[in-house]
C-alpha cells in the first residue's frame, strides 16, 4: 500500500488566516501536545554545551539583576515568560508565537476546525472598531436580528472599546446553551441582543450544475471534514451526469492539509502530491494512490487569496497535470508551522512545502495556465497601496455640509476612486454632498447627504470590493473555465 494511505496521514497540519481589512497574514501548523512542560522546555530539546549553559548563567544572573533592582515589584515568572517571548521574537518569523499558557494554541487550532461553540457572527476591525461582517446563516446570531455593519460596542455590558478584535471574538465565544448579550451601534441607535451560544459548524462546500453537464465545486476552506463535503458533492454531481469540473478555490486561505491531501487524492492518479522540506532536505513525501482518481476534465479557478493549502491543491493538480487553473497568480503561502502543546504553547515554523515537482512556493506563488482577472482593467495591486495610505473614517462624528475633517477627506477619497466627480479637501462642499447622496441612493441608503456611519461603513467595503473584484458583473475566470471545458 502506498505509504501515503498507510499513515492516513496521522499528522494534523492546519492553516489559519486572519485579516484586518487587507493586510493578511497566513501560517500553517501541525499540533503535536505535550513538548513544553511548566512553561520550561525539557532539557533534550536544547543543544548543551559550555558556551550555551554559559549564556543561560547570564540569562539567569539578568532576570535576577532586573527582578532586584526594577522600580516595581515583578514577578520571576513574568520575566521568564518575557524570556521565552523574546527568543521567538528574536527569530523575525511573523508565523512562530510564544503564546505561553493563555491558550492561545489551543485556540489557534480550533479555529481552522469549522465547529466552535458561539453565536456564529463574523467580526473585523474597522478603524479600531468592532464591526460586523455577517452573521453566519442558520445560526443563533443570524437569529438574533444583528446585521452587517454593525458596530459591537460593549459584550455582556463590558465596553470593548480598549479590547483586540481577538479579546472581543473570545468573549463571544462561550460554552453551548449560555448566553452573552451584545450592544451594538447601528447607524447611530443603540440596540442590545441576547443570544444563546450554540455549536456552529461551518459548511465549507458548496456545488451546483452549470451548462453541458459541467459541474461546478467551490471550497472555501478546509475544515476538518471538507473532504467528506467534498466527496458528497462529487457523488451528487455524478448522480445528475456529471461530464467535466469547475473547483473554485479563489479566496480560500486554506485548512487542515490533511484534507486537502485526501481531496487531491479524490482526483488525482498514482503519484506525488506534496513534499515536505527544512534545511535543503526533503523530510517526506505524500502520495496519491490512484485508487479514486476522478479521470474527467478539471479546471480549478485560484486567485491572490488562494493559500497554503489551496496552494498545495493547486500545485498537485497542476504539476500531475490533472487540471489546467485559471485565473491570478496565489499568494505564496509555503512555510508550515507546528503548534506544540502543554501548560505552555508555542507555533514554530518547521518546514516548506514543495509541489509534487519540488518547487518552492513561498513568496512566489503559483502561476495559472491562463491568466484572467476579474476586475478587468483594474491594477488591484497599484489600488491596495493607495487604499492602505487613505486617511481612516474613524472620527466620532457624522459630518454634514460644511463639515471638515478626516471622515470628510476619507470619504472622499473612497468616492473618487470609485469614480463619483469629488476633490479630496477635506470639507464637505456641494459636490461630495451630492457624491454622498448618489452613492446613498445607488446602495440602498436613505439618500440625505450625511455621511453617517452605516454610508461610511458601506463605502469602505464598496472600495474593497472594487479593488478585489469582487462586484465583477460578469465572472471572467469562470466564463473562461466554461469555454475551456467546453
Amino acid at each position: 500500500m502506498d505509504p501515503y494511505k498507510a499513515r492516513k496521514i496521522a499528522k494534523v497540519i492546519a492553516f489559519v488566516v486572519v485579516i484586518t481589512m487587507l493586510i493578511t497574514s497566513f501560517s500553517f501548523l501541525l499540533y503535536l501536545p505535550g513538548l513544553f512542560g511548566q512553561g520550561v522546555v525539557y532539557a533534550a530539546a536544547a543543544q548543551k554545551d559550555d558556551e550555551l549553559d554559559a549564556q543561560l548563567k547570564d540569562l539567569k544572573d539578568y532576570i535576577v539583576f532586573i527582578k532586584e533592582n526594577y522600580k516595581d515589584d515583578v514577578a520571576y515568572q513574568d520575566l521568564i515568560q518575557g524570556a521565552f517571548e523574546g527568543v521567538v521574537y528574536s527569530l523575525g518569523d511573523p508565523y512562530s508565537i510564544y503564546y505561553g499558557n493563555s491558550g492561545g494554541g489551543t485556540e489557534f487550532v480550533e479555529a481552522v476546525s469549522g465547529e466552535y461553540s458561539g453565536i456564529g457572527l463574523s467580526v473585523e476591525s474597522y478603524n479600531g472598531l468592532c464591526r460586523v461582517v455577517a452573521p453566519t446563516a442558520g445560526t443563533p446570531a443570524e437569529d438574533s436580528g444583528i446585521k452587517a455593519g454593525d458596530i459591537i460596542t460593549k459584550i455582556d455590558g463590558t465596553d470593548i472599546s480598549s479590547k483586540t478584535l481577538d479579546q472581543a471574538v473570545k468573549m463571544m465565544r462561550g460554552k453551548a446553551d449560555t448566553k452573552v448579550t451584545l450592544t451594538v451601534d447601528r447607524n447611530g441607535q443603540t440596540l442590545q441582543f441576547t443570544i444563546t451560544r450554540a455549536v456552529i459548524k461551518n459548511t465549507s462546500v458548496n456545488y451546483k450544475m452549470l451548462e453541458n453537464n459541467i459541474g461546478y465545486i467551490q471550497i472555501t476552506g478546509f475544515d476538518n471534514d471538507s473532504n467528506k463535503e467534498f466527496e458528497a458533492a462529487l457523488a451528487a454531481l455524478k448522480s445528475k451526469g456529471l461530464e467535466s469540473l469547475v473547483l473554485d478555490v479563489r479566496n480560500n486561505p486554506g485548512g487542515f492539509i490533511n484534507v486537502t491531501l485526501d481531496i487531491a487524492d479524490q482526483l488525482m492518479g498514482k503519484g506525488p502530491i506534496m513534499h515536505t522540506e527544512s534545511k535543503g532536505k526533503i523530510l517526506e513525501s505524500y502520495y496519491a494512490d490512484d485508487e479514486s482518481s476522478f479521470n474527467k476534465p478539471i479546471v480549478l479557478l485560484v486567485n491572490e487569496g488562494s493559500a497554503s493549502a489551496s496552494e498545495i491543491l493547486a500545485g498537485a493538480l497542476k504539476d500531475s497535470k490533472v487540471a489546467t487553473l485559471v485565473g491570478t497568480n496565489t499568494f505564496g503561502k509555503g512555510v508550515a508551522q507546528q503548534v506544540f502543546g502543554g501548560n505552555d504553547e508555542l507555533k514554530l515554523s518547521m518546514f516548506y512545502f514543495l509541489t509534487p515537482n519540488k518547487t518552492r512556493i513561498d513568496h512566489t506563488g503559483i502561476t495559472p495556465d491562463y491568466i484572467v482577472q476579474n476586475s478587468t482593467g483594474v491594477d488591484t495591486e497599484a489600488l491596495t497601496k493607495e487604499y492602505l495610505a487613505f486617511a481612516p473614517m474613524s472620527e466620532k462624528v457624522k459630518p454634514t455640509a460644511g463639515s471638515t475633517g478626516l471622515n470628510v477627506f476619507g470619504a472622499q477619497q473612497r468616492l473618487s476612486m470609485l469614480g463619483y466627480k469629488v476633490s479630496a479637501t477635506a470639507t464637505m462642499d456641494d459636490a461630495s454632498v451630492a457624491a454622498v447622496k448618489k452613492f446613498q441612493a445607488e446602495n440602498g441608503l436613505y439618500s440625505c447627504g450625511v455621511l453617517d456611519y452605516t454610508t461610511m461603513n458601506k463605502l469602505d467595503k464598496a472600495v474593497i470590493e472594487y479593488i478585489t473584484g469582487s462586484k465583477a458583473t460578469e465572472d471572467l475566470a469562470l466564463k473562461k473555465a466554461i469555454e475551456l471545458l467546453k
